[in-house]
C-alpha cells in the first residue's frame, strides 16, 4: 500500500470528487481512478460509491478513513522527526474574526515556520469573515481552520482545537467624566456618545441583548467593522466603546484609556479555533494549532 495512494484516497473522501482531487494533487483523473482501483483491490472491498456525478464513501471506506489518516500522519511525523530543521511546506487557509486577525495573526505569522519563497506563493491565506460565514467556509472545505470570537460554539461537525475566554469591556477617553467613577449603573450608558462595532459582530450582539433585557438600548453615532480603529478613536476623545479586552489591553496599561466598571453588563466571549471533523489534519494545521495553544498558555 503506497502512501501516495492513501493520500489520494483522503483527498477524494474530503472533496467528494475524483476530478477535484486530481486537480488539487496535480494528477490526471485516470491516474487517480487507477490508484483507487489498486487500493480497493488490495483491501478487497469497494471504498467509494459512484452514482452519477456523486462520490460517497462506502461503509468500508468510512472504516478505512480513520486508518488512512493515521497512516499518513504517522509517516509525516516520522519524516519530521528525521528532518527537524525542515520547513513546513504547503498552504494553509484560515478564516478569522476581524479583531482576532488584527491582534493575533501578526505574531502567529512571525512564529509560523513556513516562509514565502522569493517570487512564490505565500504559505498562508486568510479570510476575514463573520462567525456564520466562517463556519460555512469550513463546511464546504474552502478553509482549513476557523478562528472565531463568539459565544461558545458546540457543533457535532466541528473539532475544537483551542478555546480561550476573552472578556469584553467598556472604555472611555481619560478626560471623560465617567472615567472618574468607580462603578456605573447600566442605565447611564444610553445617554452617552458611543462608537460601536457593527450589528452582527458577536460582542456587539451580546451587548444589545444585555441592554434589551433591561429595556435599554444604545444608538451609536458611529458603527465600524474595525475594533482596532474604534480603540484609536476613543483614545482621541471621540466617545465610549465596548471592545474585547485584548484589543485595548496595551492602551489601558499605558494609561491612554480608562476602563469603565459596569457590573450589570459582564460579557465573556471565547476565542476558539476549529476544524471540520472530516478534515484530514495537515502538518501545517498542526503547527498553527500548536502556536495558538502556546499563545493561550502565555497569555
Amino acid at each position: 500500500m503506497e502512501l501516495r495512494t492513501v493520500n489520494t484516497f483522503l483527498h477524494i473522501a474530503e472533496l467528494h470528487s475524483f476530478s477535484r482531487a486530481a486537480r488539487e494533487l496535480g494528477y490526471s483523473q485516470s491516474a487517480v481512478s487507477s490508484q483507487i482501483a489498486q487500493l480497493e483491490a488490495e483491501l478487497g472491498t469497494p471504498l467509494f460509491d459512484r452514482v452519477g456525478k456523486t462520490v460517497r464513501l462506502t461503509d468500508a471506506g468510512q472504516t478505512f478513513l480513520g486508518y488512512a489518516r493515521t497512516l499518513l500522519e504517522t509517516a509525516q511525523q516520522a519524516q519530521a522527526a528525521l528532518q527537524p530543521a525542515q520547513q513546513v511546506r504547503g498552504s494553509l487557509r484560515i478564516a478569522l474574526a476581524d479583531s482576532v486577525c488584527s491582534t493575533f495573526l501578526p505574531g502567529l505569522l512571525q512564529r509560523y515556520p513556513a516562509r514565502r519563497p522569493p517570487g512564490g506563493r505565500g504559505p498562508l491565506s486568510r479570510h476575514p469573515a463573520s462567525s456564520d460565514e466562517m463556519l460555512q467556509l469550513l463546511s464546504t472545505n474552502q478553509v482549513d481552520l476557523v478562528y472565531t470570537l463568539d459565544q461558545p460554539l458546540l457543533q457535532p461537525a466541528l473539532v475544537l482545537a483551542a478555546d480561550v475566554p476573552e472578556p469584553v469591556c467598556f472604555i472611555a477617553p481619560l478626560q471623560h467624566p465617567l472615567a472618574q467613577e468607580s462603578v456605573l449603573p447600566l442605565d447611564i450608558l444610553p445617554r452617552q456618545e458611543f462608537l460601536l462595532t457593527e450589528r452582527g459582530m458577536s460582542y456587539r450582539d451580546a451587548l444589545d441583548q444585555v441592554l434589551e433585557a433591561h429595556q435599554l438600548s444604545i444608538k451609536p453615532y458611529l458603527e465600524l467593522g474595525s475594533a482596532a480603529l474604534l480603540c484609536q478613536m476613543v483614545e482621541q476623545g471621540m466617545g465610549l466603546s465596548f471592545l474585547p479586552e485584548y484589543i485595548v489591553r496595551s492602551a489601558l496599561a499605558e494609561g491612554r484609556l480608562a476602563r469603565l466598571n459596569v457590573p450589570d453588563c459582564t460579557v465573556m466571549m471565547h476565542r476558539q479555533l476549529f476544524y471540520h471533523r472530516d478534515k484530514w489534519v495537515t502538518p501545517q494545521m498542526n503547527v498553527f494549532i500548536e502556536l495558538v495553544r502556546q499563545g493561550a498558555q502565555t497569555k
